[in-house]
């Protein structure tokens, strides 16, 4: 099984990269970085370890933030990445 993020997915890594580096710093932002991808690796070990939300798509919750994803075949699509204030 392997992963996949979306250009939305992409595009959030960018900017929860962006926030943190200049409210926390580089090394922080590193650090959170890895524990994410960490959990996209923990995902595709237990690709039903996220609940299930709105129907076809699961929700894992990382530190703050949450992964929306969809088990497509053998391939986990990450489609999004929110914050738990924002909407999904």
């Amino acid at each position: 099984m392997t992963y996949r993020l979306s250009r939305q997915a992409k595009s959030d890594i960018k900017a929860i990269t962006h926030y943190t580096i200049e409210y926390f710093g580089e090394g922080q932002a590193q650090e959170y970085l890895d524990g994410l991808y960490y959990s996209f690796d923990l995902l595709l070990d237990n690709p039903e370890l996220g609940r299930v939300w709105d129907g076809q798509k699961r929700r894992y919750v990382y530190k703050s933030h949450l992964v929306y994803y969809r088990i497509i075949k053998k391939e986990i699509v990450i489609t999004h990445i929110r914050s738990g204030r924002q909407k999904p």
